[in-house]
């Protein structure tokens, strides 16, 4: 940015003035060429990452854009965009470049000098005395070989040798704030009060004769060479805001400017402009002609003209619009509503007329004098006499092409209404045609070199039309125009500098900051630091096309291009490489290659010195290793002795330990047909205890139905035998069932339970005992109030194991928690204690650890007195009556428990509670 230009402004803007005056009558009299608008960029606080007001911009001589924001000053290197807070984090209001390349920035209470540090990294150094001023500095410029200063303390000051100085003092009345008013030097000096200017904020000279025309707070004004206005670029065509308080120009064809909503670029001049969505125009292309001095466009979403660079849509078509031709004075769109046409008024307003001449779908027509050929769903129409006459020519569907022959004497191969002959081909959407050699059509971009073609080749070109020197290529909501008389403008793009502009080591150790000149080598880098990030730009990109890099570490093969702008590494071998970057501008030139030199020390175990040291330590280990060796050898052979000498006792052990077990299986096998003799005859002696007290029954009948004919002492004997029977008899199938139960639980404990272990999940075996617990005894929980209170995990409870068994087990456990809560609210409702009682079992599940699982049972029931609670898993021992258990419950559980790799144990006091505890391991 010239920052001169400032102090000439209030007289170049009388100037501008009249000459926009003078255009403005000019233009209705004359029609501009029909051209698109350049490209924008908005960049967001999301993106910056600053506040969204900015006050200036500046642009250094490696091409970094600098911004004096709200926040600091922002600056971005075609990578990142950074931030410096100034001192006391206070606002950034100016920046500045001065003849010497050095930046300067003002704020509020600031002035301070842009510096590098030896790694080329940028920081803030204050300048001068602090406190010389108050208040924001408004202006920076260079007049009379020094720097100065305007500050809103109304004074000019001046800086020379590390000072700051009162040059001046102003007439001027600055009200304290933030605004972004500008100020006119020219005014300051001569005494005048009003020193902001309220129209043409900044000029600002680009190239190829183009002007920026600032005008507060209305956007941009782009100039020709002569002052003759071409457009404006506001927030209605895509600027982030109209409120735009200085711009800068980079010399390579981009605009930068800053705002009080963001910051902008703008490719300019450039041979490339565009019609977007955010400009009107929407839905895919089909065709492009000229028409009346304005460019056509018809695509999915209906049919646009190109006036006064705006684009407009017909709005009387809403229809996809497949084919633009001329005819006659007008136009003839062929749409998938019909055919309709185009007249053109008042060109320079922007005007059309439109009427509809057919109401079929049309995919193409031709247009052959007065008579018009149409691609029609059931075949081809020749239309005469303006619309009035529609004839058949064939029956081949949806065609999508026509055009002449170059066989005269071609005939079509279908029937038609008439024999003449079309002397055209056609041909539809499968590739079927009628007809024969087709006139060739001419490629609009076969005459366009590549260099201007690759900025714009990541369009899908969907149609194209060549306007004079203009190209224009339609895509996907795209209408892009390639102005041929502007191809020296490449040459401002052609920038050939790949920058490494920061390379960090880590996370934030930045061993490279981008700024001064470039090192050959990095400093070496010790053996932990490996995870380095380089950050690589070109000093120069414009925004049509796309700037591709790629890169090489050492000899290895160079990678893919890619869009990519940053190499990380992040556990990089030891040694030393050199790292290659190179760019593919957007016209597909490449540019130089940058390198750069590193270097990652060994790891002092790695070193030579260190190795030589290793060779000594491996001679020294060998021979204390045969040493050892020896050593070892006279140990194994006592060792082995001695593990004879014990092998022969274990066999001993063993052999007794097998005779004892075969005892064993002999004495259990005996028992279990014992239990079989026994259980048969105790089974008669239940059942005929039984019958024989039904037989007493009717016995007692008899004697009540003839108790009249039998004495009376008689009768009162006989009652009292039958009655000594009848109890007898109760006893004998009481203790043959207790004395069956007990049979029944030998036999129990004889069973194998080794069998039946599947992987399983736990978990839906302690939900079913759940719901069984709650079946099983819903008559008593419901009776004496018991809370049941389940805790199991959500995740799976992964075991191998018999899961039948364990559910058994745990029934059993609970089994006794309910007989245990039972027999005490019993005890405590038959007792005077008023006292109240809530029986209460929790089953609890905890994981220790990802390999074991502990399942608590605990009740508040009876609980068991401390003398025996070291035998209550012995068999057959238990504290129920004998009718009401056998005493193997708890011993079969341990049984269980133990062949699952488990354990099981109890704790209680009596009258209190009792708690089983079972650790089972997947």
């Amino acid at each position: 940015m010239n920052r001169n230009l400032v102090i000439k402004v209030s007289v170049r803007r009388i100037l501008l003035c009249a000459v926009l005056f003078m255009l403005h009558f000019s233009l209705l009299a004359n029609h501009v060429n029909a051209q698109g608008l350049p490209l924008i960029r908005n960049f967001t606080t999301n993106e910056y990452g600053g506040h969204n007001r900015c006050f200036d911009i500046e642009i250094g001589d490696d091409g970094t854009i600098y911004v004096a924001n709200f926040e600091g000053l922002l600056y971005y290197d075609h990578v990142r965009w950074r931030i410096i807070h100034a001192p006391d984090i206070s606002r950034v209001t100016v920046v500045y470049r001065d003849s010497q390349n050095t930046m300067w920035v003002g704020g509020y209470n600031l002035f301070a000098r842009l510096e590098k540090k030896p790694n080329g990294e940028l920081f803030m150094q204050p300048f001068g005395q602090k406190g010389k001023f108050k208040g924001e500095v408004l202006e920076i410029f260079e007049e009379d070989g020094s720097l100065q200063f305007v500050a809103s303390d109304n004074n000019i000051y001046s800086v020379r040798d590390n000072t700051i100085s009162l040059k001046m003092r102003t007439n001027a009345n600055f009200l304290p704030g933030i605004d972004s008013d500008i100020v006119s030097l020219e005014a300051l000096k001569n005494g005048k009060e009003n020193a902001i200017l309220d129209d043409v904020t900044q000029i600002e000279q680009l190239d190829g004769g183009l002007q920026v025309v600032v005008k507060k707070n209305n956007g941009l004004i782009i100039t020709d060479s002569l002052g003759k206005e071409l457009y404006t670029i506001t927030e209605e065509n895509g600027l982030c805001s109209n409120q735009v308080a200085y711009v800068a120009y980079d010399g390579h064809g981009m605009l930068w400017g800053a705002t009080l909503h963001g910051i902008f670029a703008i490719e300019l001049p450039s041979v490339y402009s565009y019609f977007l969505a955010k400009d009107g125009f929407t839905g895919e292309v089909h065709a492009i002609t000229a028409f009346n001095d304005m460019i056509f466009a018809g695509g999915s979403n209906g049919i646009y003209y190109i006036s006064s660079r705006q684009c407009k849509r017909i709005n009387e078509v809403n229809n996809i619009c497949w084919m633009l031709s001329s005819y006659g004075q007008d136009l003839l769109a062929a749409t998938s509503s019909g055919i309709y046409k185009i007249k053109s008024l008042h060109a320079t307003k922007g005007r059309v007329e439109t009427s509809r001449m057919t109401s079929n779908a049309t995919t193409a027509i031709f247009v052959d004098g007065e008579k018009v050929y149409a691609g029609e769903p059931d075949g081809v129409w020749l239309y005469e006499s303006d619309f009035k006459q529609r004839i058949k020519l064939n029956d081949l569907q949806l065609v999508t092409d026509i055009r002449r022959s170059t066989n005269k004497n071609n005939q079509s191969k279908a029937p038609r209404q008439n024999d003449n002959q079309t002397g055209l081909w056609f041909q539809n959407v499968h590739g079927e045609t009628i007809g024969s050699n087709p006139e060739a059509v001419k490629d609009p971009l076969a005459d366009i070199s590549d260099n201007l073609l690759m900025p714009v080749s990541d369009i899908e070109v969907k149609a194209q039309y060549l306007y004079g020197n203009q190209v224009w290529i339609g895509g996907d909501e795209v209408l892009a125009i390639i102005d041929t008389d502007k191809k020296n403008l490449l040459a401002l793009a052609d920038s050939r500098t790949v920058r490494f502009r920061s390379i960090i080591m880590g996370n934030d150790s930045v061993l490279w900051g981008g700024f001064g000149n470039m090192p050959k080598a990095l400093p070496k880098l010790s053996s932990n630091e490996r995870h380095l990030h380089f950050f690589y730009a070109l000093d120069y990109s414009p925004l049509s096309g796309k700037t591709l890099y790629r890169y090489k570490l050492s000899n290895n093969n160079w990678s893919g291009w890619t869009d990519k702008q940053d190499i990380e590494y992040l556990n990089l071998p030891y040694g030393s490489y050199t790292l290659s970057v190179q760019a593919k501008l957007a016209n597909g030139e490449l540019s130089e290659v940058t390198s750069i030199d590193f270097t990652i020390a060994y790891p002092l175990f790695m070193r030579w010195y260190m190795l030589v040291l290793y060779l000594f330590l491996f001679a020294y280990v060998v021979y204390l290793l045969f040493l050892y060796r020896l050593k070892k050898l006279k140990k194994d052979k006592i060792k082995l002795e001695k593990i004879v000498e014990e092998r022969t006792a274990d066999l001993r052990n063993a052999q007794g330990e097998l005779i004892r077990q075969e005892k064993m299986a002999s004495v259990g096998k005996l028992t279990e047909g014992l239990i079989d003799r026994i259980l048969n005859p105790m089974n008669y002696i239940i059942n005929f205890s039984k019958m024989s007290n039904d037989l007493l029954k009717d016995l007692k009948e008899n004697i009540d139905k003839n108790k009249e004919s039998i004495n009376e002492d008689d009768y009162d004997d006989t009652l009292d035998v039958l009655d000594m029977l009848t109890e007898n008899l109760q006893n004998v199938d009481q203790y043959g069932q207790n004395t069956t139960r007990i049979l029944k639980a030998m036999e129990e404990m004889l069973k194998d339970r080794n069998g039946g272990y599947v992987d399983t999940d736990l978990l839906p075996v302690l939900v079913q005992n759940k719901e069984m617990l709650y079946n099983y005894y819903s008559k008593e929980i419901e009776e004496y109030h018991i809370q049941v209170v389940f805790s199991l995990p959500a995740e799976q409870m992964p075991l191998h194991g018999n899961p039948e068994m364990l559910s058994k087990t745990m029934m059993s456990l609970l089994g006794n928690s309910i007989y245990a809560v039972i027999k005490k609210a019993q005890k405590m409702n038959a007792g005077s204690s008023a006292q109240s009682y809530v029986p209460e079992i929790g089953f609890t599940v905890s994981i220790p650890s990802k390999d074991t699982y502990i399942l608590t049972i605990r009740d508040n029931g009876i609980g068991i007195e401390e003398k025996i609670l070291d035998k209550v898993f012995d068999p057959f021992f238990t504290t129920k009556t004998t009718d009401e258990a056998a005493g193997v419950g708890l011993y079969l559980s341990r049984e269980i428990i133990q062949n699952h790799g488990g354990t099981i144990s109890v704790k209680s006091v009596k009258d209190e509670y009792t708690e089983f505890t079972v650790t089972l391991s997947k």
